[in-house]
C-alpha cells in the first residue's frame, strides 16, 4: 500500500511538473515544404521555423524558407526565369488549443523576401535581384500526433510594398520542447 501512495505521488508530481511547464512556456522547432503562389506561377521552398510559446495562447515565431525551384515565364515577348532566393519573417501568434492534440493559431508579422530574375531577348541575357517588405498574416492548425511530435499546416499572405503580394502554403514538422 505504502508503495502503491509512493508510486502515485511521484506520477501526480512529474504530471503536475509537466503542466507547469507547458503553462510557463514551450520552444518549437520545425521544418516543412512551402509553395508561394504568385500570379506568374508557384514556387517552391524549404522552410525552416522556430519560435517560443508563452503560454497556451500566445507565442512569438520567426522562420526562413529558400527556394528550390526556377520558374519560366513570357512578358511581352520577352523570356523570364525567377526564382525566390530567400523570405524571412517574424510573427506575433494567438492560438487556441482545443485539445492536447489539435490547436489553432493566427499569425502576424513583417518580413523580407528577395526574387531573383533573368531575362533573355536574342543574345542578351539581363539578371537582376529584387527586394520587397511587409506586413504577413495567416492562419493554420497543428496537430500533435505523438507527445511532442506535430504536423502543422498553414497558409500566410505576403502583402508587401509596391503591390508585391503572394500566398504561401506550408506543411511541416514541429517538435517541442
Amino acid at each position: 500500500m505504502k508503495t502503491l501512495l509512493l508510486a502515485s505521488a511521484a506520477a501526480l508530481a512529474t504530471v503536475a511538473g509537466a503542466q507547469a511547464q507547458t503553462a510557463e512556456g514551450q520552444w518549437h522547432l520545425g521544418g516543412g515544404y512551402s509553395l508561394f503562389d504568385a500570379d506568374g506561377g508557384n514556387l517552391s521552398a524549404i522552410t525552416a521555423r522556430g519560435g517560443y510559446d508563452f503560454n497556451p495562447y500566445f507565442g512569438l515565431e520567426a522562420e526562413g524558407s529558400i527556394g528550390i525551384n526556377e520558374k519560366d515565364a513570357t512578358f511581352a515577348g520577352v523570356d523570364v526565369d525567377y526564382k525566390l532566393e530567400y523570405a524571412l519573417a517574424g510573427f506575433a501568434k494567438v492560438q487556441y488549443p482545443f485539445n492536447e492534440q489539435f490547436s489553432v493559431f493566427a499569425r502576424l508579422g513583417y518580413g523580407t523576401a528577395e526574387i531573383e530574375a533573368s531575362a533573355k531577348a536574342g543574345n542578351a541575357v539581363v539578371s537582376a535581384d529584387g527586394n520587397a517588405d511587409g506586413v504577413i498574416y495567416g492562419a493554420g492548425f497543428e496537430w500533435a500526433f505523438a507527445g511532442p511530435n506535430a504536423v502543422r499546416f498553414d497558409y500566410a499572405r505576403h502583402d508587401y510594398e509596391d503591390d508585391a503580394e503572394f500566398d504561401q502554403w506550408g506543411v511541416s514538422y514541429v517538435r517541442r520542447f
